[in-house]
């Protein structure tokens, strides 16, 4: 009598830069092969910050499930440890229900520890912890980062410079083990690839194109009231939250309701700054195992792509 083999449940992960249009890939694939959508997006989880994060739209949360968007506020405190943990509760949840679950985002942080797990730093170290992590909270950012580019100028090169949480816990971890955060990952395991069998997609476009697009979606953002938004946060107090947790552009728009930037100055600073995004995260994900799908129009192809990989599983 044979031995029975247990199937293995599936998990699709959909990542790249800003601007490559992966929610509709994904929304569209999640139609198709009856999937729900897990967000790796970290600014999608707070439900007070929406034009500027470029936000999955109702109608789309409508008709396929969304997890992880708007579930958080600024005002709280989440990690990557979180994250892990409440993912993988989630992907469980959803295999069980006999539906695909589609991790989609462009944080890259994210999608790794996803993926391949994080470090969790040796015994005994808790108290060293709270002293070092009280002297590098009353540094400022910037002093923070040239510190990071320093002791770890790998991680430096992928954190954006005003990514103050990352940054300070890179220095944290470095001055508690005398070892960068970037060794550290690399001893790491994930617990969702022991029993899954992982297809992981990296989406791009021309890269013309993908700076048009990002020009186009500024464009559209303060069309939908961007700065009224902002005003309405600076107002009910979020201003310190947006200057650290929120997405390119929230802190420039404050910084143009103080006089520093025209319009015309403020919207060209935020193109520039999203593209830089962009590149950073390109940089990122050519170090991930994906299979990378370049996307033309809406990713209709993209999407009949994705599925094709699938024949003989789905």
């Amino acid at each position: 009598m044979g031995v029975e083999m247990k199937a293995k449940k599936r998990l699709i992960v959909i990542g790249g830069p800003t601007g490559t249009g992966k929610s509709i890939v994904a929304y569209e694939l999640a139609l198709k092969i009856d999937g729900e959508v897990i967000s790796a997006d970290s600014m999608q989880f707070y439900r007070e910050i929406n034009i500027g994060t470029d936000k999955v739209p109702l109608w789309m949360r409508e008709k396929v499930p969304h997890h992880f968007i708007d579930f958080l506020s600024l005002s709280d405190d989440f990690d990557v440890y979180q994250f892990i943990k409440l993912a993988t509760e989630k992907i469980d949840e959803i295999s069980k229900r006999g539906r695909i679950p589609i991790v989609v985002g462009g944080s890259g942080l994210y999608l790794r520890a996803l993926l391949k797990g994080v470090f969790h730093l040796p015994e005994g170290l808790k108290e060293k912890q709270i002293e070092i992590r009280d002297s590098l909270e009353r540094e400022q950012t910037e002093t923070l980062y040239q510190q990071l580019q320093k002791v770890d100028p790998l991680l430096a090169k992928v954190l954006h410079p005003n990514d103050r949480k990352r940054i300070r816990r890179a220095v944290e971890v470095y001055l508690l083990t005398g070892k960068p955060i970037s060794l550290w990952q690399k001893e790491r395991s994930s617990p969702i690839t022991e029993d899954m069998d992982i297809y992981y997609y990296i989406l791009t476009r021309k890269r013309d194109e993908m700076y048009n697009r990002i020009g186009q979606r500024v464009e559209k953002m303060f069309e939908n009231g961007w700065v009224e938004e902002v005003k309405d946060l600076k107002a009910k107090g979020y201003a310190e939250y947006l200057k650290v947790k929120a997405p390119i552009g929230y802190k420039e728009i404050l910084e143009y309701l103080e006089g520093r930037y025209n319009m015309d100055e403020l919207k060209e600073v935020i193109k520039k700054k999203t593209r830089h995004l962009a590149k950073r995260q390109l940089t990122w994900f050519r170090k991930e195992d994906g299979m990378w799908i370049e996307i033309e129009g809406e990713g209709e192809k993209c999407v009949e792509e994705i599925i094709k990989t699938f024949k003989g599983v789905l």
